[in-house]
């Protein structure tokens, strides 16, 4: 699992190619974002989108250009919270 620590938050799960992951997902995500492998609710194994462990000490997360918004457990109640 994600050596940062551990959030629980709604998802969404898809099932896709390895190749459009490699050739479109992965090369579209901004550097501070990596593929990680998280553990989901029922205990099984997922690919995901994680943070990168080095930009947790980083100037942009204590800057705020990153917001840790895990907190809200839904990127959706954040768009909500933000209008």
């Amino acid at each position: 699992m994600h050596e940062s620590g551990s959030a629980s938050v709604v998802g969404e799960l898809y099932d896709l190619p390895l190749k459009i992951l490699r050739d479109h997902l992965v090369p579209a995500e901004p550097p501070e974002l990596e593929i990680g492998v998280i553990e989901l609710e029922d205990g099984s194994a997922a690919l995901a989108t994680v943070l990168r462990d080095a930009v947790l000490d980083s100037p942009l997360l204590q800057s705020g250009d990153i917001r840790d918004i895990s907190y809200l457990g839904d990127w959706r109640e954040f768009l909500h919270r933000e209008g």
